[in-house]
């Protein structure tokens, strides 16, 4: 006699929930997007104390005086720490907290107008902090001036070959400014100065191949006590 047929019982095979596992990587990956839209605002740590050291070393005459000495170190002192910003102007004795954080750029005639940028400094505004601080008077800024032309405006012109650490250099159509570091072993005219370019503060060992032209020496150093 045959035996009844009985139906196989088929597994049950365990679904598995794609739903959940899908739902927590969206939620991974949500936190960690708005954790990075979020971190450049956040706040930020003061700068550190050497921040402001002049690096690589200067080398500057013994004899220089103790203004244009400040004001030279002050601005090598910002060498590849602080960006170039359109319109950047501080007066802020030591490190300026808003540096690097986004901002707002306000200021006409740039391609970054009306942009967020890290803030930092344009090249008047480097010269106009580096006298801020070596006369440690925000109220240098009458005495330096305020923009290229300005600055410009209260300066005595001086020969390319007699140019000291502290003056000024510029460009010959007045776009651009920076100070005076030195002569350099090759006998080339080194100048510190923020550059939209070159992406902030910077040393040029040859000024004359940047572009730099004229030399002004500031009635600032008169003004502060300079003999």
């Amino acid at each position: 006699m045959r035996r009844p047929y009985l139906p196989r019982r088929r597994r049950r095979r365990r679904r598995r929930n794609p739903g959940g596992w899908g739902r927590f990587c969206r939620l991974i990956g949500m936190i960690l997007l708005l954790s990075g839209l979020l971190l450049p605002f956040l706040p930020r740590e003061s700068a550190p104390n050497d921040q402001l050291s002049p690096a690589p070393p200067l080398s500057l005459p013994e004899d220089l005086s103790p203004l244009r000495q400040s004001m030279v170190e002050n601005a090598a002192a910002l060498t590849g720490k602080v960006g170039y910003f359109w319109g950047g102007k501080s007066v802020c004795l030591g490190w300026d907290d808003r540096w690097g954080v986004p901002a707002l750029v306000t200021a006409d005639g740039s391609d970054t107008t009306g942009t967020l940028v890290p803030f930092g400094l344009d090249c008047s505004g480097l010269v106009t902090w580096a006298a801020v601080n070596a006369a440690g008077d925000a109220d240098a800024l009458s005495a330096i001036g305020n923009g290229v032309r300005d600055q410009y405006s209260r300066c005595t012109p001086v020969a390319w070959e007699e140019a000291q650490p502290g003056d000024l250099a510029f460009f010959p159509d007045l776009s651009h400014v920076g100070i005076v570091v030195g002569t350099t072993e090759a006998g080339t005219l080194e100048v510190v100065h923020c550059s939209k370019t070159l992406g902030g503060v910077v040393r040029s060992p040859d000024g004359a191949t940047i572009g730099f032209a004229l030399i002004g020496r500031p009635a600032f150093y008169q003004i502060y006590g300079e003999m």
